[in-house]
Formats: C-alpha cells, structure tokens, sequence
C-alpha cells in the first residue's frame, strides 16, 4: 500500500529505517501542497528559544512562510518558530474557555493548565508566563534562567510541546501531525514522556500522528492500548510499505536493540530467540563464562509455536535497520528425528541435538566434571530408584536407567534437579550447564555424548563459535 494510505489505517504510525532510507522525504511528501490539516515539524530544529519580534511579523504576516521554512531537514530558526507560537496557544486556549460554558464554569481550567501539561516533561525547570505575553524559564526552586542555560534536550522538550499544542487547538478536521526525529537531544526517559504526551493530546484532539523515528524507546513508550502500526521504511522511492501493529514480539524484541537501534551494539550481540526462560538463563551464563568470547541477547518467546511469528518479525524488522543483519532462533530437538533445520532469509535457526538444553546434564563433561562416568552415574541413579519407590518422580527418573545410552533425546524435564541433586552440585542447573558450555566451545569433541554433540554443529558454528 502506499504512504498515504498506510497512514490511513492507524491513529499513530511509526516509521523506522536506517539513514538515507528517505523517511523525511515521506514525511515532507505528505506535508506538500495546501493542507492546512497538516503539521510537520522538521528534523533538525535549530535556533534559541527566545522570543524574536521578526520571526513573529513573518509568521503573521505570510501564511506559508512556516510552512515553507521547514521543508529542508534543518531550520535555523525553528525554536525562535516556536516561542513566536506560544502567544497562539495562549490565545487559542483562552478562546476555548470563551467558547465552552462548561470551561467557563470551571475555574480551575485556566491557561496554566495546559502550560502545566509542558511542565510536567521538565524534570529540572518550569515555563511561567511573563508580562509580555510570553513565557520564562526558571528552576524548579523558582530562579530565573537565561534562554542560553537551557539544555538543548530541554529547549527541544518545550518547542515540540508548544508545537504539538499549538496543532491541537488548530479548528479544522482530519487533522495529521508528522513528526521527524523527535528524539534528537533527549534522553530516553524524556522520550518516553514526550511521547506519552502527544499520545494524550492526539487522543483528545483527535489527531492522527507519524513519526519518524531511529529509537526503539519511542516505540515502546506508546500505551498498550494505542492503535499504533509500525512501517518499515528499507530505501528512497519506495512506493509500496508493509505495516505490522506492535505485539509482543516487539515487547520482548524492542528492549534489546535498546534506545538507539542503529549502533554497532546488536550487529556485535545479536538476538536469540529462545523458547523459554530456562534457554535464557543457560545461554546467559554462556556469555558471563565465556570472557567476552561469544555475545548475544537471548530473547524468550514463550511456546515453539510462537517462535515462527517472532522469527518472521526479525527477518522484516532487521533489513530495514542494517546493512548486515543477522539473528538466530534455538529450538529443542524434542521428539525430532533429526537436527537439521533451514534458515530463514536472515534469520539463523538452529536446533539443539538432544530433547532439551537440561540433558546436558548427561554430557560426558558434566558427569567427569562432578567425578562420575556414565556407568557410575547410572548406577547413582538406579540406586535413588530403589531407595525412594514411592517418590512421584521414581518413574521419570527409571527412565535413563533403562535408557541411559539414549540420555540425550530422552525427556528429563521432570528430573533435572533431582539429577543436579546427584551429581552432589549446589548450583543451579542453568547455571551448571551455562559454565560448562563456556569450558568446551573452543575444544572439538565428536563423541556421541559430548556437550558439543549435544548442542549440535550448527549451534556450535553458528551460536558459541
């Protein structure tokens, strides 16, 4: 579908790729023409947030000429822009009040309501209006602040609010506000609150937002709730984009790219998608053991049915963001014949050579590792059976007696911790199998009970090499 009518099918639209991708250029098409119902507010917003009688005279006196200003990625002047509009806001404001009997009605809805809405995303400063129909800026304590003190993550925090607010009070109907990089100069905290702001004003006002955006923790500050699509943007003249709602892949994807997902940071520890916690904590222990040898960021995707949808996401998803991507999902070998698995596109699937990542504990180097070798380890087993008869797990734990040559595709979900029991270890099992991981990544071993038979070649050369 095309931009516009993507834009279309949500209230808010993010669109993510990497620089050069031309998510300006969208942004600035959907700007082009007379349309008053439309505000884009430009990348890179120059200038001091000061009040400057020349810029307010070009605003009130040439219609197009803030439209015009803006359709290059940098203006000098944008902040100056800005608190030129803030006189706007007062007087659209007060007109509401004029306008609505029950506003009227209200005497705690006053101006300084809405300044306060400002406000409330300064940690360390507050907007006062002043006598001369604009605004100062003091400290929290209530000391007055030059334009010139002011943090640029804080000048920017106050001239997107003033914007965002001035566009809301703007009486016309099907109103869009395109926003590009509103995260430039804030950190990721302020993000988030900036971003929670224009969802409660786009919701009461009834204003369809798009966002250009390289941060993740723009994405995942959107409330639950919101009806908000993601759109890939993968490179200059793209006609047709393919949109996707946030879910709880993103959820659980998102955080790990972390606020700034186009940094070397992923393509050095990329994502894992692994099929429950007790993968996660294995691999990782793999990583704290292994001293900087192998990095990656296991991600939990709750059930192996889940794992394609996760998969599918991140081979969409990491194209659109880097040059080289790569990801790689692990799954259990279960009642599986055979290991083998294909890939897809960029997404690396392995999965393990044993039923689940817990038989490690059977490994050849687990048992010489706490003095056993498999016969002596058997026969520790076979004695707890007759020890504890009556035990629920006595038939769970019968089974690698009998079956012990096949301990590696035998289900010892139930006992793990009673086979950590008996090999005399107080860690915990993850923790155990993690370590030894590390201990035997850079050694060969082909014996058919080896940890690296167990984990398979696949994993070895593609997960710990």
């Amino acid at each position: 579908m095309s931009m516009e009518e993507a834009v279309r099918k949500s209230k808010f639209t993010v669109l993510i790729g990497k620089n050069g991708a031309g998510k300006s250029t969208l942004l600035r098409a959907l700007n082009a023409g007379d349309h008053p119902n439309v505000k884009y507010v430009s990348p890179e917003r120059g200038g001091t947030l000061k009040y400057d009688p020349n810029v307010d005279n070009n605003i009130s006196t040439n219609a197009n000429w803030l439209k015009q200003s803006r359709q290059t990625n940098r203006f000098e002047q944008f902040r100056q822009q800005s608190a030129a509009q803030f006189r706007n806001l007062e007087t659209s404001v007060l007109r509401e009040i004029e306008k609505s009997a029950d506003k009227r009605a209200d005497p705690t809805y006053t101006f300084d309501v809405v300044l306060e809405q400002i406000n409330a995303l300064l940690p360390a400063i507050r907007m006062v209006r002043n006598d001369k129909g604009g605004f100062s800026v003091q400290t929290k304590a209530g000391e007055p602040l030059d334009e010139s003190n002011i943090s640029s993550g804080e000048s920017e925090l106050i001239a997107l609010a003033i914007e965002v607010l001035v566009f809301s009070r703007q009486s016309m109907a099907d109103k869009i506000l395109l926003l590009d990089e509103p995260d430039v100069h804030l950190h990721p905290d302020l993000q988030q609150r900036f971003t929670a702001f224009v969802e409660s004003v786009a919701v009461e006002h009834n204003i369809r937002v798009v966002i250009a955006t390289h941060s993740t923790a723009i994405i995942g500050a959107f409330s639950k709730t919101a009806d908000l699509q993601i759109v890939p943007v993968s490179q200059r003249g793209q006609a047709h984009f393919p949109t996707f709602k946030r879910s709880d892949v993103c959820e659980g994807i998102l955080p790990i790219f972390g606020t700034h997902p186009l940094s070397t940071a992923f393509n050095k520890s990329p994502v894992v998608l692994v099929e429950g916690d007790d993968d996660r904590r294995v691999l990782e222990q793999v990583v704290r053991s292994s001293g900087g040898r192998v990095a990656f960021a296991p991600c939990v995707v709750g059930t192996v049915n889940e794992l394609s949808e996760w998969e599918d996401w991140l081979d969409q998803f990491l194209p659109v963001l880097y040059d080289t991507p790569r990801a790689l999902s692990l799954c259990d070998l279960d009642d599986a014949q055979v290991a083998a698995i294909n890939d897809l596109n960029h997404v690396c699937r392995i999965r393990l050579n044993c039923y689940a990542i817990e038989n490690l504990l059977l490994s050849n180097q687990v048992l010489e590792a706490h003095g056993f070798t498999a016969d002596s380890f058997r026969a520790a087993l076979q004695a707890r059976v007759e020890k504890f008869p009556d035990h629920k797990y006595t038939a769970a734990v019968h089974a690698p007696v009998e079956e012990f040559e096949n301990r590696r595709t035998i289900n010892i979900k139930d006992i793990r911790n009673i086979i950590v029991a008996e090999l005399g270890s107080s860690k915990p099992w993850e923790v155990l199998v993690g370590q030894l991981i590390a201990a035997s990544i850079s050694v060969a071993n082909d014996n058919p009970h080896s940890i690296q038979t167990y984990l398979g070649q696949k994993a070895m050369t593609n997960l710990f090499a």
